[in-house]
């Protein structure tokens, strides 16, 4: 992209009226996506009839190479209102105005390390290496100290196994596991990462403090260090500008299958705390088990369970209970707390669902219990079914109080279409035994989205209208798409027949409509229109993406993209235009035949090679039972084919003769 002091990427804009008894507001939102000297920039901008204006504004640069600032080698800047990464026990994850370094960038790779496997290898022996029941690597020489070894593998995050299998030359086998875990706060061995900044919690760049007790302003430092490839330590540290600092020391690892993780924490008044945790997985069920300890931890910094209790002890579990062929989701959580207002405190909390083909059933139990005020809970009830492009929902609540009562019941019915929805929502309360409900209509009208709803408020109806489009900026001019490209990352592919094969578009290069994409691993089912071009949305942004041609999808197949594909990082709300240059091919056929004397012979199974001008290896084939080999997909250009240490003589592909037919004569070898 050429430099520029600020450039405009890509806006999204809300607007929406409401009525409703006493109140009528109209709304205006705006979100929008740039480059400011040579950093990404967002800004957010709320405007509304009643209430005041609340803006936002940030700049910030992520890469995934350490060379941002100099020496303090980060990969991620950020300021502005920010978000500050949570310490255990110390601070929550804090939104405000501050300025936040760190040498790992927002986005967490999968990718965390890589390894080698080895082990002894008999003579005549062979190594396979399995990873998730997939065949990956076979190795059937061993290396200078008779070990078979699988170099580089990838170590992502989560449980990594792979399995060596060895067979012997008599029908001999023997299978070794190799297994590593590694979780979300684990470095790979030696590998220091750290975050530093200054965040003014909860106050914003622009404006006053909204609906949040601002937990005031303070430094802080977070670092951590792969002490082994199964150990990490992490140090946090917050500095108030009024009070004191506190201090934190958290170990996290993987042991017996399962992660751990333990924090110990302390401040300048004498205060500590601590948190242990502990994770593990058996077959499709997890289970965590938490016990801590929180001291008087209990300022608006804190995150909510420290700010709540001073004690609490608790375990929870989710995962999928086999039934046939059912799969049964389930989520159960168990936890006793000492309150800091006072009291003892248990709790309970069970969900469930049943699915079968059509419909499915769900249902949920909350219990608290207070020693002062006794069991206090509520419990749901839901079904749900489909019937084709219609969509029923019903259910009801109780709710424990001097016992179970009914608290109301609920139904709703949603029609989706291509381009839109229709919802209608019943519901009915018992205490008051008033009926209320509404109907809502979603729909998309080109880049356009329109949404209007009616329902019940109170003494009266609660009337809505609401409109959103996103904005960007392509060919020259700006165009109007559905909302949400200031979020995320698009590409706009520009798919052309490169005549003068320059690899740019000029204006008389033909666009060409038809043309689908394989981005990542996953084929969209949008298609260039008859200008060349498509809007590709909805990409992530940050960590690369893979974007490819889909070649069925061309209407010529002598057609082909001048690259393999494009790997991009886009920063969010970028639309990034991606040329797909194709060019005309061409192609070979060539038969090989064996001479004797009068008599030519084609010959099946013969290893064929094609070599370019300068002599250089470009593809292989063997002969068909008719002594035929194709080479497709050609550029023009000057080719020769060899086959049995005999050559054809050049071969020259233009646009005026795309394909070409050859011979190469073979004659036996003399012994």
């Amino acid at each position: 992209r050429a430099p520029a002091i600020a450039r405009l990427w890509s806006a999204d804009l809300a607007l929406g009226l409401l009525h409703a008894p006493g109140n009528a507001m109209a709304s205006a939102g705006l979100n929008a996506s740039g480059e400011l000297l040579g950093v990404g920039a967002r800004a957010t901008l709320g405007l509304a009839s009643r209430g005041a204006v609340a803006a936002g504004f940030a700049v910030s640069e992520a890469r995934d190479t350490a060379d941002l600032l100099g020496p303090l080698q980060a990969r991620s800047i950020a300021a502005g209102d920010i978000v500050s990464p949570a310490q255990p026990l110390i601070a929550d994850g804090l939104s405000g105005r501050g300025l936040l370094v760190s040498s790992r960038p927002p986005w967490r790779a999968q990718l965390v390390d890589d390894l080698d496997l080895s082990g002894p290898m008999p003579p005549g022996w062979e190594a396979e290496l399995w990873h998730q029941d997939r065949l990956v690597a076979v190795t059937r020489k061993a290396d200078a100290s008779g070990q078979w070894r699988f170099a580089g593998l990838p170590v992502r995050l989560g449980e990594n196994r792979w399995v060596v299998r060895l067979f012997g030359p008599h029908g001999e086998t023997t299978e070794q596991a190799f297994t590593r875990l590694v979780g979300t706060e684990m470095n790979a061995e030696s590998e220091v990462d750290y975050a530093i900044g200054f965040i003014d919690g909860g106050m914003p760049l622009l404006g006053a403090a909204a609906n949040r007790t601002p937990s005031g302003a303070a430094g802080f430092a977070t670092v951590g260090w792969g002490l082994t490839p199964a150990l990490t330590a992490r140090f946090d540290v917050r500095a108030p500008v009024a009070g004191d600092p506190a201090l934190a020391l958290g170990l996290h690892g993987a042991l017996a299958g399962g992660l751990w993780a333990a924090t110990m924490a302390g401040d300048g008044l004498g205060g500590w705390g601590g948190a242990v945790r502990m994770a593990r997985r058996f077959g499709s069920q997890d289970l965590v088990i938490d016990m801590a300890r929180h001291g008087h931890f209990a300022g608006p910094a804190q995150p909510p369970l420290v700010r709540e209790f001073a004690e609490l002890a608790g375990i929870s579990g989710q995962g999928r209970v086999g039934l046939g062929r059912l799969s049964l989701p389930w989520q159960v959580r168990l936890q006793t707390a000492t309150r800091r207002s006072g009291g003892q405190q248990q709790s309970a909390m069970m969900r469930m669902a049943m699915p079968f083909a059509l419909w499915q059933a769900n249902a949920a139990l909350n219990l608290v219990r207070h020693e002062k005020a006794g069991w206090q809970g509520n419990a749901a009830l839901g079904l749900s079914a489909g019937w084709g492009r219609l969509r029923l929902r019903g259910g009801m609540d109780a709710a424990l109080t001097d016992g179970w009562r009914l608290a109301g019941t609920s139904f709703s019915a949603a029609h989706s279409t291509a381009r839109g929805a229709v919802s209608l929502d019943l519901t009915w309360q018992a205490a008051t035994g008033r009926l209320g409900g509404g109907v809502s209509i979603n729909r998309r009208l080109g880049p356009f989205g329109l949404s209007a709803g009616a329902a019940t408020a109170g003494d009266g109806w609660r009337l809505g209208l609401g409109l959103v489009v996103g904005l960007w900026q392509g060919g020259g001019r700006w165009r109007a798409a559905p909302a949400g490209l200031a979020r995320s990352g698009a590409v706009l592919a520009d798919m052309f027949i490169d005549d003068d094969m320059d690899g740019q578009r000029d204006p008389d290069e033909a666009g060409v409509q038809g043309g689908r994409f394989i981005v990542g691993n996953a084929l969209r089912s949008e298609h260039t229109d008859k200008d060349g071009r498509l809007l590709l949305g909805g990409l992530p942004a940050g960590p690369a993406v893979d974007v490819e041609t889909q070649l069925a999808s061309l209407p010529d197949f002598t057609l082909r993209p001048a690259r393999a594909g494009d790997r991009l990082s886009l920063r969010p709300g970028e639309v990034r235009t991606l040329p797909i240059p194709l060019r005309p091919t061409g192609s070979i056929e060539a038969q090989v035949l064996l001479v004797s004397g009068d008599t030519r012979t084609p010959r099946s199974g013969v290893p064929v090679t094609l070599r370019d001008a300068s002599g250089r290896e470009i593809a292989r084939g063997v002969t068909d039972f008719e002594g035929y080999v194709l080479f497709d997909g050609l550029a023009f250009g000057t080719w020769t084919v060899d086959a049995a240490g005999q050559s054809s003589p050049g071969l020259a592909l233009s646009r005026t003769a795309p394909d070409q037919r050859a011979r190469v004569l073979i004659a036996p070898q003399r012994p």
